[in-house]
């Protein structure tokens, strides 16, 4: 922003309130004393100087910088911090269950309004990637241009002078503290800075704002001397105002009178409020990528990509890949591995910050080193379905796993607790969610690191034993993931259709269910392995004689989102999921469902296709079946719903009555449920084409035809 389109000089900046006096005092014997003009062109220039320094940001992976109010989103802070709750396990997994994103008993406050109207000190503390400098930067923006919210122009302050500390960056110059402040206000031409500077701060008249607590080294106790200078300060200075960052669990400093704050996750809407300002052309607002991106993000199979997303460092990532491409990568293994490499290697290296962890050990340990950690810890925990870990197990895991790292030093001693602590301040990938109980801090991260330690263990049978949760939906994106990472997925993926036909085993009924599909599916001009699902739906979800869905299938057969391709494509298909549809709602009418419109609809379809496909006598005995007139639960409905039944047993072959026991549906769903995923993993798996072909025409198929592949 040029400088002049600052604001007029207000409040903390007036010649009148500090300049005029400091002006007629000797400050330095035979100093010029300072007209109110050049006093004004000082303060304007050091504005000015705030504003050029902070209002862009570099992004990793960008060459440019960005304008910060291009893509700023508006932050929120937790105002009890996660890890300050006292919650058992049960208690968290309640919670979660209710609203994942929500963490218990806490409250979401706006973050600009909470700096400028409370004008308390905050402690905000942060995950990797948060936003925490971007946030501190903002506010430095915004009180330079006066324009912090909740001060009223008739009060006798209405503006705040920002003052930027780096702690790491005063941690290198080897200053005091308020010799380091006052030379950001010499470079910017104040006569004598520090008088100024220190009627300033008493008169609280500034915004101190301390960044990156966590970035100073503690070697040789610094950061404990500039814990001590920074207490010294706020005490003597406490009608200022003063803002820390840090990341979470980086610090057992506590400072005083502080409130503590956490920044929140984003939610869906800052999610896409930040997309819709990130995707730009020419500087301006790119709203059709936007859009595009966002659409495709909301896919279900990106529901992992959408946990990630709640952090800004990882949605930059996500925003960043598609750009690239215009296409959010099918291989989302390889996203979560760049957002991993991110985390561990790539975020404190592009701001320059060397660590000096605790523990010796665990800065001993390479990067690959570290991510099997990661992946044992993830694949035993998983496996228990603990999303939530207690500390002590946490940190036995830890420990059990480091102490077999060579060179096997027996004389160091290996302290689980140190180094989790430094896994969750410098990557961020733990998080306590409350008093000691962790977890990691996104279920996808779980998830990668699961799938990451099938894969470089299969030769310990790690592959064999995943077959075994082929129907359980919590494990579906730890299979894709994994087939993602194998280098050659053929032999895996074997294994893993002949333990999906063993879901059906010898059971003749569902068998026959099976050889029925396969034989009516033939009928169309279409790869069978797409049609038969449909004809699985049809006869065991919508031909059922009872209303109730028995079977809640994640497999989502495609009878609303893929009926338009029937009907374009092949008519038989699109009859038969007509007739299904309106044989549906017509036994909803019998429970006194309304849906008289879609009824109408559905059988005005049927007809019309039936005529098309030449079916006369079809035609003719479903015009000849008029719906009652009652739209209220009444034997008419039943019996209009018994005649189209028939009709369609007569001349389409489906509408059938299974008599299926309640054990062999839910086997019958977890075979379609585990061969869908089946299908899914195909597309990502290294094979070759002619064993990829095989496997996807015996999908569905019973087992002795796919057995024969």
């Amino acid at each position: 922003m040029p400088i002049e389109t600052l604001l007029p000089l207000a409040g903390a900046w007036l010649w009148s309130n500090y300049g005029k006096s400091l002006a007629g005092k000797a400050f330095n014997a035979g100093k010029d004393k300072w007209d109110e003009s050049k006093w004004n062109e000082a303060a304007e220039k050091y504005r000015g100087k705030i504003i050029k320094l902070y209002d862009s940001m570099q992004i990793m992976g960008m060459a440019k910088p960005v304008p910060l109010d291009d893509i700023f989103t508006e932050a929120y802070m937790l105002d009890k911090p996660t890890a300050f709750g006292r919650f058992d396990i049960e208690r968290l997994k309640q919670k979660s269950a209710a609203d994942p994103d929500a963490p218990p008993e806490t409250e979401r406050l706006n973050g600009l309004r909470l700096v400028g109207e409370t004008k308390r000190n905050l402690f905000i503390l942060g995950k990797p990637g948060a936003g925490k400098t971007t946030f501190l930067k903002y506010i430095a923006i915004k009180a330079a241009e006066k324009l912090l919210p909740g001060q009223d122009i008739n009060q006798k302050e209405i503006d705040k002078v920002p003052v930027f500390v780096s702690l790491k960056q005063w941690a290198d110059s080897g200053a005091e503290l308020m010799d380091f402040i006052t030379q950001r206000f010499d470079i910017c031409g104040f006569p004598d800075a520090r008088p100024f500077v220190e009627e300033l701060l008493k008169s609280g008249g500034s915004i101190v704002l301390f960044d990156g607590l966590d970035e100073v080294n503690q070697e040789d106790g610094q950061r404990d001397r500039q814990t001590r200078q920074m207490n010294t300060f706020i005490e003597k200075y406490d009608r200022t105002q003063c803002l820390i960052t840090c990341r979470i669990a980086a610090t057992d400093y506590s400072f005083e009178p502080f409130t503590y704050v956490e920044i929140a996750d984003f939610t869906e809407a800052q999610i896409e409020t930040f997309v819709r300002n990130w995707f730009r052309k020419e500087g301006e607002r790119d709203e059709a990528t936007a859009a595009k991106f966002l659409a495709e993000f909301a896919r279900e199979d990106n529901k992992g990509l959408r946990d990630l997303a709640r952090t800004p460092l990882l949605l930059t990532l996500l925003c960043l890949a598609y750009d690239e491409t215009l296409t959010i990568p099918q291989r989302r293994a390889d996203i979560y591995k760049e957002a991993v490499d991110a985390l561990l290697k790539k975020w404190d290296s592009s701001r320059r910050i060397k660590r000096d962890e605790r523990d010796e050990v665990y800065r001993k340990l390479s990067v690959a080193h570290k991510e099997n950690m990661l992946a044992r810890v993830a694949a035993e925990t998983f496996e228990r379905n603990e999303y939530f870990i207690p500390q002590p197990e946490l940190e036995r895991l830890i420990t059990d796993y480091v102490k077999n790292v060579p060179p096997h030093n027996t004389n160091e001693a290996t302290d689980g607790e140190v180094i989790l602590k430094a896994i969750e301040a410098q990557h961020g990938i733990f998080v306590e969610r409350a008093r000691a109980v962790y977890s990691f801090s996104h279920l996808t991260f779980q998830e990668y690191f699961t799938a990451k330690y099938l894969a470089d263990n299969a030769a310990k049978g790690t592959l064999t034993n995943l077959i075994k949760h082929g129907a359980d939906a919590r494990w579906r994106e730890v299979f894709l993931l994994t087939t993602s990472l194998l280098p050659d997925a053929s032999q895996f993926m074997k294994t893993f259709q002949r333990g999906v036909d063993e879901l059906i085993g010898g059971d003749e009924k569902l068998q026959a269910v099976l050889v029925w599909a396969d034989k009516k599916s033939a009928s169309i001009q279409a790869d069978i392995w797409l049609v038969r699902p449909y004809y699985l739906d049809i006869e065991l979800y919508f031909s059922r004689e009872n209303s109730e869905r028995a079977l809640d299938l994640d497999l989502a057969i495609a009878l609303d989102h893929d009926h338009d391709l029937a009907l374009d494509h092949h008519h038989d298909l699109a009859l038969d999921l007509a007739l299904a549809r309106a044989l549906d709602f017509a036994r909803d009418l019998a429970l006194g469902i309304v849906r008289t419109r879609d009824l109408a609809q559905q059988q005005d379809l049927a007809l019309a296709l039936a005529r098309s496909l030449g079916l006369s006598e079809f035609a003719k005995e479903l015009a000849a079946l008029s719906s009652p007139i009652h739209a209220v639960p009444d034997t008419e409905w039943q019996e209009f719903a018994d005649k189209l039944r028939s009709r369609m047993r007569k001349h389409r072959d489906i509408g059938h009555d299974w008599n299926l026991t309640d054990a062999q549906e839910a086997r019958l769903a977890d075979y379609l449920n585990a061969t869908r995923l089946l299908q899914d993993c195909l597309e990502l798996s290294v094979i070759s084409p002619e064993d990829k072909r095989a496997m996807l025409d015996s999908l569905y198929a019973p087992p002795a035809q796919a057995g024969e592949t």
